[in-house]
């Protein structure tokens, strides 16, 4: 077992650097696992373009990840050296107000473990108990990479309650507008309207179900897709790209009636300017939506492991641990969508 491990730490924002780490120490109740597979995602990307108050700088970046376990804690009685597994990134404590009301994903005391760019990770216990999971002998780590994104997809679709049948407009269409996409369509819609700014992730979106797909830079969304509705706009829409220019598309998008998410997480000093006499008369109903409960993770593992729900089809490229940076620019410019981090690549 080596003592040093390279990791990709973060140390302001536009600032990465691969260093030589130590391999983290591990509890009675903790797992360390060396990771085979770590993808990118857009709080990597936020993270590394402004901070983000879950992550300290100088901690190393990233936090889904699958691997293999090369060490379990003394009290760990589920899992053991070799086994194959998906850890989520988090924990809630369980014995809150909010835990046990169902709102896990708001605890106060929530556990989160970053680090996934390196090439060892310590997995706490709490996570260990809560969201750990023993990957299928049938599965890859391609097949069930992306479990900590897609379970809050989950989580906000299971706020939508969406039905069969009914139509749904998705302001974004990166990593999680993809997700969304996928389960929509296991949960029945009959039309998908998939809008971005990116011809590669159009390509994919059409390629996974989208009945429709628009370029905002090309034509007016909002007309589009009044015209793709007769008039209307569509049952649902789902903001996935964290702009204040998403959430006013998402909520012009509607019909009367309409349900709209607000997925993508904005700047702490933005804000916005409603049309409340639009909102009120036209009752359209809005949700938030932050992170997920264990429930979420465990419906996200199941959609993963069965198939129903595309891991491979989200992953562009692999790139090594040098490349991160790379990779970053190259999801912030649309070039991909997610990218495959192995730390045993060469660069």
């Amino acid at each position: 077992m080596p003592q040093t491990m390279r990791g990709v730490v973060y140390l302001e924002p536009l600032k990465l650097e691969l260093r030589e780490l130590p391999v983290p120490k591990i509890g009675e109740d903790d797992l360390l696992v060396k990771i085979h597979l770590a993808t990118t995602c857009g709080t990597d990307l936020k993270t590394y373009k402004r901070g983000h108050h879950e992550i300290p700088q100088g901690s190393v970046l990233g936090h889904e990840l699958v691997g293999e376990i090369v060490e379990a804690g003394k009290n760990v009685r589920r899992f053991k050296p070799g086994m194959r597994v998906l850890p989520h990134n988090s924990a809630p404590c369980g014995k809150c107000y909010l835990c046990k009301h169902g709102q896990g994903n708001l605890c106060e005391s929530i556990l989160f473990n970053f680090g996934a760019f390196a090439e060892y990770i310590r997995i706490p216990g709490p996570i260990v108990d809560i969201n750990t999971f023993e990957i299928p002998a049938a599965c890859s780590y391609e097949d069930v990479a992306v479990l900590e994104p897609l379970s809050t997809v989950v989580h906000g679709q299971r706020l939508l309650k969406l039905e069969q049948g009914e139509s749904i407009a998705l302001v974004g269409i990166g990593p999680i507008g993809l997700m969304h996409l996928q389960m929509a369509l296991n949960g029945g819609a009959s039309k998908i309207i998939a809008v971005d700014i990116s011809d590669t992730r159009l390509k994919i979106a059409k390629e996974l179900g989208a009945t429709h797909i628009i370029n905002a830079n090309e034509v007016d969304p909002i007309e589009a897709i009044k015209q793709f509705t007769h008039g209307m706009g569509t049952d649902v829409s789902i903001e996935s790209t964290g702009s204040v220019a998403g959430w006013q598309s998402s909520l012009k998008a509607v019909r009367k009636g309409g349900r709209v998410l607000w997925f993508g997480g904005l700047k702490p000093e933005d804000r916005l300017d409603l049309a409340v006499h639009h909102i009120h008369y036209n009752e359209i109903t809005i949700f938030n939506t932050h992170h997920s409960t264990p429930l979420d993770v465990h419906i996200a593992f199941e959609l993963l492991t069965s198939g129903r729900v595309d891991a491979r089809a989200l992953i562009s490229t692999e790139m090594p641990l040098e490349r991160v940076e790379e990779a970053l620019l190259k999801m912030a410019a649309g070039e991909v969508v997610k990218v495959a981090i192995k730390p045993n690549l060469t660069a």
